[in-house]
């Protein structure tokens, strides 16, 4: 649109329609070479998840606000496809002391913690494919954090340095070649001691998860789909000098690869994580300290051996870590490097989609970022 057009648009606005709409995003990219046990080694300018929103709200009386959000995905390299409202977006209404509803994609309780994962990168570690990157961040213990089509969800005001959250997705993966579409639960608990420590608990449910057509006539029948479920405790201490975080979850119907249960492609015997049952663990930790502008961090984490009906699968966990250093040019731009290896042991799918699980796959990836904030 011209120029001149915009402004005299923006001029017949009202100036209260425009008084409380705030633009924010940040925009992030790093230059990272990747290497994967026995492929071709591959550079490359990767997007580290960058965003533009714009979010507002009104004084509707009573106490009462009404609260909206459109947050939208950008590529800094130019190729992404993703729709206006690729982000949460949502619109809702405040009640103060009587809590936060909203209804719209809205993030789940994981996608609102997961601080373990201290990193600036985009990892492509959950498609079993050559294509996986993104070692230096925690790709793979992090998968789970997403957002919910159709949810509605209630935040609660803190109390004591208590509050809740609670959410429900309906239909998350409806579809006409789908008997039953799931619906997804999630509970949040939060504590705050002081301004530093934190404890989290997310539990999240699936009932009929979404079935991949790996299994022998596609689809799985709509009265064998079951439950799938996850749990996080996550316990961060951040006094702006020292970071510290560790966490730990349990799940039941979700693999390495899954954001939603079933997402992901399994080796053992053609059925999906769900239809297995299959129990994952995994645990992180992570370190950082500010020394000025200059701030050195290191993550660790491990994923224990799947295990199904007949027991653990052995060889099928998977390790990592990753070390960097950020250096702050100021509150918003940041830049820094990091190095991470991750490791898929043999029975993974991972290793056995790229090397026919002969060995163990290794994905180690080395980046130089650079972020700011809008």
């Amino acid at each position: 649109m011209n120029p001149k057009r915009i402004a005299v648009v923006l001029g017949v606005l009202p100036t209260v329609a425009m008084a409380d709409v705030t633009l924010y995003g940040a925009l992030k990219g790093d230059v990272e070479y990747n290497d994967v046990t026995g492929l071709p080694g591959q550079a490359k300018v990767q997007d580290d998840t960058s965003y533009i929103g714009f979010k507002g709200s009104e004084e509707i009386g009573n106490g009462l606000k009404s609260i909206w959000q459109v947050e939208n995905r950008i590529h800094i390299g130019g190729t992404g496809e993703d729709g206006f409202g690729s982000r949460q977006t949502f619109v809702g209404l405040d009640g103060g002391d009587l809590g936060i509803i909203r209804i719209g994609y809205l993030n789940n309780g994981f996608n609102d913690q997961y601080s373990v994962d201290q990193w600036s990168y985009n990892g492509n570690v959950n498609t079993h494919s050559p294509q996986i990157s993104g070692a230096n961040g925690l790709a793979v213990f992090t998968n789970s954090g997403d957002r919910v089509r159709n949810a509605v969800r209630y935040d609660s005001a803190i109390f004591h340095g208590l509050s809740a959250s609670v959410s429900y997705g309906f239909g998350e993966n409806r579809s006409k070649d789908i008997p039953s579409s799931s619906d997804i639960a999630n509970l949040g608990l939060n504590y705050a001691y002081g301004s530093a420590l934190g404890v989290h608990y997310v539990y999240q449910r699936e009932n009929n998860p979404d079935q991949p057509n790996t299994f022998p006539g596609g689809l799985f029948p709509e009265d064998s789909v079951k439950p799938a479920s996850k749990s996080l405790i996550e316990v961060d201490y951040d006094d702006d000098s020292l970071f510290v975080s560790g966490a730990y979850q349990w799940s039941i119907g979700y693999d390495w690869s899954d954001d939603f249960a079933g997402d992901g492609l399994l080796t053992y015997g053609g059925e999906s994580a769900p239809q297995l049952q299959l129990k994952a663990r995994q645990a992180a930790l992570s370190l950082g300290y500010a020394l000025g502008v200059v701030t050195p961090r290191l993550s660790v984490a491990r994923g224990w051996n799947l295990q199904n009906a007949g027991g653990s699968i052995p060889q099928s966990g998977y390790s990592q870590y990753v070390f960097g250093v950020d250096y702050a040019f100021s509150k918003r731009t940041t830049t820094g490097f990091s190095f991470g290896g991750l490791k898929f042991e043999q029975n993974t799918a991972s290793a056995v989609n790229i090397n026919n699980g002969v060995s163990p796959v290794w994905l180690r990836t080395v980046g130089v970022f650079l972020s700011t904030d809008f």
